[in-house]
């Protein structure tokens, strides 16, 4: 089996929002990509009701978190977080943080939500820099990084991989530009 990530098949555009259908593998990830809390309240929306599709009960719902932030050169300052993405099932937002007047209070009610678990390489450290910055609460951050290192026979004290290191050790080393190698299934698993 080979993955491979194909740029968007569609993409509609309406002012500050952009919908992007990305392949990846025989997956399709409905990615929005928005400055405008209306469509950031319309994602959350959206995947709460995949989770409970009747409103019934169920386990965590789990949405993959990472923030971007321009790097700073100087050690007495940090920039704000830029850019807050989110993942969950088929679907993905690319909040554009940076150009917002105000944090979507869906946005802020689904980080607060215990029952939305937060995964991610170095989630603890994203969690706390936005509640630094923006006075987000993350109730419930699940950083994967030792689970990954474990999984992988990674030895503790190295060199931090982040997620994309991550992505290369499980899918080889195609998988940052868009192509991996040949896998079995229990490696696809793992990743």
């Amino acid at each position: 089996m080979s993955l491979r990530f194909a740029m968007p098949s569609s993409q509609a555009s309406s002012g500050s929002t952009t919908r992007l259908a990305v392949r990846f593998g025989s997956s399709t990830i409905d990615t929005t990509v928005t400055r405008d809390a209306a469509a950031a309240d319309e994602w959350v929306r959206a995947v709460r009701a995949d989770h409970h599709p009747r409103g019934g009960g169920g386990g965590p719902l789990i949405v993959g978190l990472d923030c971007e932030w321009k790097p700073n050169y100087r050690s007495w300052t940090t920039s704000k977080v830029a850019i807050l993405q989110l993942c969950a099932g088929a679907r993905c937002l690319v909040l554009q943080l940076f150009y917002v007047d105000r944090v979507p209070a869906s946005v802020r009610a689904l980080l607060a939500d215990p029952g939305v678990w937060l995964v991610g390489i170095g989630v603890g450290e994203d969690a706390a820099k936005l509640a630094a910055d923006y006075g987000l609460a993350c109730a419930a951050p699940v950083d994967l990084e030792s689970r990954c290192n474990d999984r992988l026979c990674r030895c503790a004290g190295g060199a931090r991989l982040g997620l994309n290191g991550f992505a290369r050790e499980v899918l080889g080393p195609g998988a940052r530009h868009g192509e991996a190698p040949r896998r079995d299934h229990e490696q696809l698993g793992e990743a």
